[in-house]
């Protein structure tokens, strides 16, 4: 029996080998990663029955929900991300620990318990251990929580003392500049954002008792003293007083003051002991001192002077104290000086200029426990009346400070969330509006306050960034706030008070031009589109209106995962949990929602639907939907708008294949752009409808315009008012300039443009207020339709001066369009802008040549913006001095407003407006149309623009991301495939002083490099060493000290904000290496525009591909020229060969410079990386000598006759393998190392190609969608096709790299049945060249474990009868006996 088990677990051993990939230690990358990943191939029920035989070596580079999150708190992750990750883990560890019971014998006396039981130990596999008591699961999350935050916080401290310098002493002749004698701060001071970062995480946690602080002060002190010794020789070096900051940061947390710590300093005094025990006395005195740090004991101690029981005693309790009390006399100074500059109103210190003031405030606030937040909202809120108008007279708010950005970042964690606090329910969360205090009374209402200063809005989004975990739960309470106004709005007729729309536009402001970083990765960023649905379509108030389009334009534009097409599928969505304890979210319940087309369109606005067709799109392209079963692409089209929009050929040229096809054939789509109405019809309405005369006349007739409003009421005739407006404007134009003695040679009009009659604008004004305001996109859209169609009408090419002028006051002088729905409406997609000369000509006035526009961009230069708006405290000056210039008018009254006429129907509320004007809105429409203009092809107008509108980007919160986007998605434009193109996109859109380039990247853009000639194996060595450093948690400083702070980056995850540099630098390495090859490809709009095209009629040089089979015809090219990337085939190159990989230099080790390539393959287009290195397993296959091998012979084992002698049986077996052996030359297996854990080969000197190879394919895999499957698929099929196959080993290894992805292939039907039956196939094709083969009871190493594969593959992912039913032609043609044993596997 002993011979049949290590038999059986000797096979079971080879398959597990086979089934799992050489190296599963994969990192968990958020807003990366796609939902699969999180369930691991280690955790996944059916491979957990293999795990066991194999080697805890080979296991350990698996996955562990302490490795998950690990990696999300080194990222930066929301905590529902967290906790969702744990219980996803969790429920596929009960699966796996399910499947293994089940598959375990048990005898009769035991029985199987989860959760407590005796014996699930015993049947579970090692460390898979699960239980399902509630109190357990939670004690088991705690837990988990505390190791991985105590892992983080060790890593950090150590490495932390690894670049400073404890052991000199501090010359305190010579302190650092940023100090001074009572205040020592480093000179590497950066390194404390991350200690500010966990103590943001930690406080969260032992806030809402995720964690005990009695576990976290155990931790540490078992970090600095383990546990096998009291005092361990090693423990002096350990010391940090960073532990003891950490501590004193969770003193702040009443519950932990009075609980433990009072319990504590009552009783024996154990927890302050073991904190003199950790207290490092030498770091105060050497030459990297840091006060704030290195007083935390001095500032516990005063913090908890009130509850220390016989101060005159204590020192003779604890003589430690010896070695503390000497700083103590700095925290009293710190404290007198403090209170003494707050007296006296000396607010300085909070402007935070000067660091070492910041610090002395931010050390004050560690051991007084609210004076420091409470001092800060005093300066915010001063108690005395100075009240200042924002815009008018309506809106006005309390004069107060700014505090600087550099005290928030510093100041304890827990004065930063008492602040926060103060602020909300003081300023933000009150129906009534912002409550004051004075004299002592009870918070109220201020007769004349109506609004928020402006520094008290910039103050909540800096706590926001610098302490998001612990300040996240007010966020939820904002957005579900937000929500329950949205649903009322569903009404149809809510009337909020003036108090709650203040409140509303206030905080889309601060949402729309602040928190947008904060948003994108935010775990529920996908769904807050449903916060707003109800209010695009129903809220009647312009101005509130115009922050809602313009935020819902920027929050459709940060979506960047499937999650959105989810969430658009998902009308029952009932909002954000407001708990920290929140139900796993995303992949572990995605499949358990039931997507539904919902009954009314999300957008009644065209700008809104079309921005969304395009970020949808962009998912598409981008992360593909092939993870989502049940999602379809066509009902997330289709849910966008009432009626499906048509788009030009230009356009769906760059769209995905299922996006094109769904506007392809759905009926309801138009067939093309829709026909304008001529201009002579509507003057024939002009002088067929009399009602229009009461525009023109001098006096007010009320009987008139009743019924012009009446006229105008039905919602088909409304876009024709505005046509009316433009012919009555153009007539009065024409005779102004005719009457006009001024006018010019040149044949323009006069700048002053004409006279309107009086009563005009009055009446045209009452007519718009009286359209819905989400239509005003799509009347604009027909204006310039009809104005194009009324110069094509003139014979003109491009249009007239008059045009252009009464295009510029109707927008800048009469405020009757908006400027960003012109540019909307130039560039929207429904006209091809490469043959369209009028629309381009349109497009370069309105953002180029428009007077009015261009003396606001030279107002905008002048003031200059900062990029680093948290940093500027100047902006709200500089704000002010533009609305002053320039002032923002919603409801077309600005120049009635100008003439001191009356207003019917009076100007509704007007609200405050902190961060919004005329170019912040521009800004989301101007990513829209980079997008139009790219896809025309025309690089002059495209460079003029970017170099011009760079200086509006300074205000884009993810530029980075955006400049990203639009190079994934346009890749293989031609018009990007230029030097000069690409410099200016990325000048235009990057701050360079903000991101971490390479040396190339930064010398191309400085203009110093015109090609990629000298990227080389150096700069692709580097950039591996980044990407690695990245996914394996490494701490490195960063290579510019001019970066931004951590949490102000536009991307907080340190490994996604390195991946977005790295693609953005490789597909600018790839547009120039294409630029020459592009240039035939590319449409000349200067031969359209001279006649010289080749047919003489003045079209493209090039093609202008218009159908799909032109468009998948020009796809197959760009794949092509992908897989001769020479770069991406360098990179391959140093992957492959250990020699050249850089690890050794970069003191990184394993497989993480694979991974990090596995990485990037799927961050970048497919077609550039993925797909080759996949499709390289050709080369691998036929060319690898170790696989051309074959494997040992092996004879048949049969039951029946070892049953009946089975010692004889034995012998007989082991004779015939030996026999074989040297009868064909062999070993056992000469393959076993492709097989082995690549870490193994890598340690003992066995690396080889394919082992490699089959690492890095499972890394592609592992990261990838579905387009790397079906990648796979195709190069087995062509392999099997071949018929070049030979080797048994071969056929191994093609097994080895679908084992472990069957788990994901057995949800694709076709593919998967078309892999398993070219693996069958290929069996057929090499068993004759086998020359081992020699009788029927005879077969190899490989066969034999191709045989245990298959039947894996029936057991654990049985893809049908009907499937195996198509595979049997291939059984078929096998060998006797293994037809016989894969007949019988399917017969199962």
């Amino acid at each position: 029996m002993q011979y049949i088990v290590d038999l059986c677990f000797g096979r079971k051993r080879r398959l597990g080998r086979i089934l799992l990939p050489p190296d599963g230690s994969w990192p968990l990358i958020a807003h990366a990663s796609r939902a699969h990943t999180v369930k691991h191939v280690y955790d996944q029920p059916a491979y957990a029955l293999v795990r066991d035989s194999l080697t805890f070596e080979e296991t350990e580079r698996g996955p562990s929900a302490n490795k998950y999150v690990a990696d999300l708190l080194y990222q930066r992750a929301p905590t529902d991300e967290i906790y969702a990750a744990i219980r996803n883990h969790r429920i596929m560890k009960k699966k796996a620990i399910a499947a293994v019971a089940g598959d375990s014998y048990i005898p009769n006396s035991s029985t199987i318990g989860f959760g407590g039981a005796t014996d699930s130990a015993a049947t579970a596999p090692s460390g898979m251990a699960m239980s399902d008591n509630a109190e357990t699961e939670k004690h088991e999350v705690s837990q988990l929580l505390l190791d991985s935050m105590a892992q983080r916080i060790e890593h950090i401290v150590r490495y932390i003392q690894s670049q400073c310098d404890f052991e000199s002493l501090l010359n305190e002749r010579k302190l650092n500049e940023n100090s001074d004698p009572t205040m020592i701060v480093p000179r590497n001071i950066q390194y404390w954002e991350y200690m500010n970062e966990v103590a943001d995480q930690l406080y969260y946690f032992v806030l809402f008792d995720a964690i005990s602080y009695k576990d976290v002060h155990e931790r540490f002190y078992a970090t600095v003293f383990p546990k096998d010794s009291d005092i361990h020789p090693g423990s002096e070096a350990r010391k940090d007083n960073s532990y003891i900051w950490l501590l004193l940061q969770l003193f702040h947390i009443e519950k932990v003051s009075v609980g433990p710590i009072r319990q504590d300093l009552a009783g024996d005094e154990d927890l302050l002991d073991q904190m003199l025990q950790m207290y490092n006395e030498q770091q105060i005195v050497s030459k990297d001192a840091f006060y704030l740090r290195d007083l935390a004991l001095q500032a516990t101690m005063t913090h908890q002077q009130g509850n220390i029981r016989d101060n005159q005693g204590f020192k003779f309790r604890h003589p430690r104290m010896a070695v503390v009390m000497p700083f103590a006399p700095v925290v009293y100074q710190l404290q007198q000086e403090f209170g003494r500059q707050f007296k006296d109103e000396n607010y300085e210190q909070f402007d935070g200029n000067d660091i070492c003031s910041v610090m002395k405030t931010a050390t004050v606030s560690q051991f007084r426990q609210f004076a420091v937040p409470n001092s800060l909202y005093t300066y915010l809120v001063p108690p005395k009346e100075s009240i200042k108008r924002l815009q008018n007279d309506s809106t006005t708010y309390l004069e107060g400070g700014n505090i600087g950005y550099r005290l928030l970042d510093y100041t304890n964690v827990g004065g930063k969330h008492r602040l926060l606090q103060l602020v909300y329910k003081m300023m933000l969360a009150h129906e009534l509006g912002p409550q004051f205090q004075f004299d002592g009374k009870q918070p109220s209402v201020r007769e004349g306050i109506t609004c928020v200063s402006p520094h008290i809005v910039d103050t909540v989004y800096r706590l926001l960034y610098n302490a998001p975990y612990s300040n996240e739960l007010m966020m939820k309470e904002v957005l579900e706030k937000l929500r329950r106004c949205d649903k009322v709005m569903a009404t149809g007729n809510a009337r909020f008070s003036p108090a709650t729309l203040r409140w509303l536009y206030t905080i889309y402001q601060l949402m729309n031009c602040r928190l947008l970083r904060f948003f994108k990765y935010y775990a529920h960023a996908s769904h807050l589109v449903h916060h707003l649905r109800h209010s695009l379509v129903h809220t009647a108030h312009r101005q509130l209106y115009s922050s809602l389009e313009c935020f819902a334009l920027c929050l459709v534009n940060l979506q960047h995962d499937v999650g959105f097409l989810q969430a658009l599928m998902n009308p029952a969505y009932h909002g954000i949990p407001l708990t920290p304890h929140p139900s796993a979210i995303g992949a572990a319940v995605a499949r358990s929602i039931a997507y539904l087309k919902p009954k009314d369109a999300w957008f009644e606005c065209a700008m809104l639907s079309r921005n969304a067709v395009m970020v949808i799109s962009r998912i598409a392209i981008m992360r593909g939907l092939g993870d989502v079963p049940g999602l379809s692409l066509a009902d997330c089209l289709d849910s966008l708008s009432p009626q499906p929009q048509y788009w030009a050929p230009s356009v769906l040229r760059y769209l995905p294949r299922l996006a094109r096809a769904y506007y392809a054939k759905n009926p309801r789509v138009p067939k093309g752009p829709q026909p304008s109405v001529s201009a002579a019809a509507i003057r024939q309405l002009i002088e067929g409808r009399p009602v229009h005369s009461v525009m023109l006349l001098a006096q007010p007739n009320p009987q008139a315009e009743a019924g012009l409003l009446a006229f105008y009421a039905e919602a088909k005739r409304q876009p024709l008012f505005l046509f009316v407006v433009w012919v009555l404007l153009e007539r009065l134009t024409a005779t102004h300039a005719s009457a006009d003695d001024s006018k010019g040679e040149d044949g323009t009009p006069p700048k002053d443009g004409p006279v309107l009659p009086a009563m005009m604008l009055v009446v045209v004004r009452r007519v718009l207020l009286s359209f819905p305001v989400s239509q005003m996109s799509t009347y604009t859209s027909s204006l310039i339709d009809f104005v194009v169609g009324c110069e094509a009408e003139r014979g003109l090419a491009e249009p007239s001066a008059a045009t252009t002028q009464l295009l510029d006051d109707v927008m800048f002088k009469y405020h009757l369009l908006h400027h960003e729905h012109v540019v909307f409406a130039l560039t929207r997609g429904e006209h091809d802008l490469r043959t369209d000369r009028m629309r381009l000509a349109l497009t370069r006035f309105v953002l180029l040549e428009s007077p009015s526009f261009t003396e606001r961009l030279n107002e905008w230069h002048r003031l200059d913006f900062q990029g680093r708006y948290w940093a500027d405290y100047r902006h709200w000056a500089k704000q002010e001095t533009y609305l002053t210039k320039f002032p923002e008018f919603f409801e077309h009254e600005g120049h009635l407003a100008a003439s001191n006429v009356v207003l019917d129907p009076p100007p509704a509320l007007s609200l405050p407006i902190y961060y919004e004007n005329r170019m912040v809105r521009l800004l989301p429409v101007l990513e829209f149309a980079l997008g139009r203009l790219i896809e025309a092809e025309n690089r002059v107008l495209l460079r003029a623009v970017l170099d011009r509108m760079g200086i509006l980007y300074r205000l884009h919160q993810v530029p980075l991301t955006t400049l990203m986007n639009t190079l994934f998605v346009y890749f293989n434009a031609p018009t990007l495939h230029d030097a000069a193109v690409m410099r200016s996109l990325s000048l235009s859109l990057l701050d360079m002083t903000q991101q971490n380039f390479s040396r190339e990247f930064e010398l191309f853009v400085r203009g110093e490099l015109s090609d990629a000639g000298s990227i080389d194996a150096k700069y692709i060595c580097r950039m591996m060493v980044r990407i690695t450093r990245a996914i394996t948690r490494h701490l490195g400083k960063p290579e510019s000290d001019k970066l931004p702070e951590v949490h102000y980056r536009e991307i907080p995850n340190p490994i996604l904000l390195c991946l977005t540099e790295c693609v953005v630098e490789l597909l600018t390495w790839w547009c120039l290496d294409n630029s020459a090859r592009s240039s035939a490809r590319l449409y000349s709009h200067s031969a359209a525009a001279e006649g010289e095209g080749a047919d003489g009629s003045g079209r493209a040089r090039g093609p202008l591909p218009s159908t799909e089979p032109e468009f998948r015809a020009e796809e197959d090219d760009g794949q092509k020229r992908a897989a001769e990337w020479p770069l991406a085939r360098q990179w391959l190159d140093i992957v492959m060969d250990p020699a050249k990989r850089p690890e050794c230099a970069a003191g990184i080790s394993g497989a993480s410079c694979i991974h990090s390539t596995g990485v990037l393959a799927n961050v970048l287009p497919d077609e550039l990386m993925a797909f080759p290195y996949v499709r390289y397993l050709a080369d691998i296959v036929l060319h690898e000598p170790m696989l051309q091998t074959i494997s040992g012979p092996k004879r048949y084992f049969s039951f029946a006759e070892f049953s009946r002698a089975s010692g004889k049986y034995q012998q007989q077996l082991q004779q015939h393998q030996q026999q074989q052996q040297q009868a064909a030359g062999g070993t056992p297996f000469a393959a076993t190392t492709v097989f082995n854990s690549f870490e193994h080969n890598r340690i003992h000197g066995m690396a080889n190609r394919p082992n490699t190879y089959l690492t890095l394919l499972h890394g592609i895999l592992h990261y990838g969608g579905t387009g790397t499957f079906s990648a796979l698929g195709e190069t087995i099929h062509a392999l099997a096709a071949s018929g070049e196959l030979c080797s048994d080993v071969q056929l191994l290894y093609l097994c080895a790299t679908v084992g472990p992805a069957l788990y994901r292939l057995v949800d694709h039907d076709a593919l998967y049945v078309q892999i398993l039956g070219d693996l069958v196939l290929i069996m057929a094709q090499i068993c004759p060249r086998v020359t081992t083969l020699v009788d029927t009871y005879t077969t190899t190493d490989a066969l034999e474990q191709a045989v245990d594969f298959f039947c894996f593959v029936k057991d654990q992912f049985d893809p049908g009868r009907a499937a195996w039913r198509r595979i049997a032609p291939h059984i078929s043609a096998l060998p006797s006996l293994l037809r016989y044993q894969l007949q019988c596997i399917v017969d199962q």
